[in-house]
């Protein structure tokens, strides 16, 4: 895995308007974590971590910290974003590694083969989209891939049937569904439960604010 050079300005802990200031001139605010209970405020450039965000690593990449004429290695923990302007980053928690200890990060599961499964109109259902592994951070793979040109209606693939490269060690559970053919009535009950079970919540939240406006208004 390459990394990517960024260069990062210590900074003072400042109000809420001095961190605006530094979003409008295209820099993010964040943090850097480091062993001992080391904490810097920093300052990034926007588009040096929009550009490195955009390698095939993602979120996972290797980050070559230039801190007051320093060489650190660290990795993003935490990345807000900004809710009304898509791309645009306004918080950011990088974390110092070392590149000889293991780490845990998420690595994207990546379906292939749909163009080789047998037509039986069977619908791919894929529940887990990530696995938490631990792995040296120059040893990450940017994805795991798993083949379902082979599977047909009933057929599921677990975790543990999953071939991880070398060296990584799987935390999720080893039982997890990866990913599983269903036949196109059960995937259709399936999604109008999925549909009920996430209008739920909406219900509750509609009476809360309900009782809010009512005592505001006494």
């Amino acid at each position: 895995m390459n990394f990517v050079n960024i260069a990062v300005d210590k900074r003072e802990l400042g109000s809420k308007g001095y961190l605006n200031s530094l979003r409008t001139s295209g820099k993010v605010p964040g943090v850097l974590h480091g062993a001992k209970l080391f904490t810097q405020p920093v300052i990034v450039d926007g588009s040096e971590l929009k550009k490195a965000l955009n390698t095939p690593a993602g979120r996972n990449v290797l980050l070559s910290l230039q801190l007051e004429g320093e060489d650190k290695t660290a990795m993003i923990e935490n990345l807000q974003h900004d809710f009304l302007r898509e791309g645009v980053y306004i918080h950011v928690d990088l974390k110092l590694i070392s590149l000889d200890e293991k780490i845990s990060v998420n690595i994207p599961v990546l379906l292939t083969g749909h163009e080789d499964r047998v037509s039986d109109d069977g619908v791919v259902s894929q529940p887990l989209h990530e696995i938490e592994i631990l792995s040296k951070p120059t040893e990450i793979p940017e994805s795991i891939k798993v083949d379902i040109s082979g599977l047909a209606i009933g057929d599921s693939i677990l975790l543990k049937d999953v071939t991880l490269p070398e060296g990584c060690d799987v935390v999720t559970d080893l039982h997890e569904m990866v990913v599983s053919i269903m036949a196109p009535r059960i995937a259709e009950e399936e999604t109008e439960a999925a549909d009920e079970e996430a209008a739920e919540p909406a219900l509750v939240g509609e009476e809360a604010s309900d009782e809010e406006n009512t005592s505001a208004e006494a």
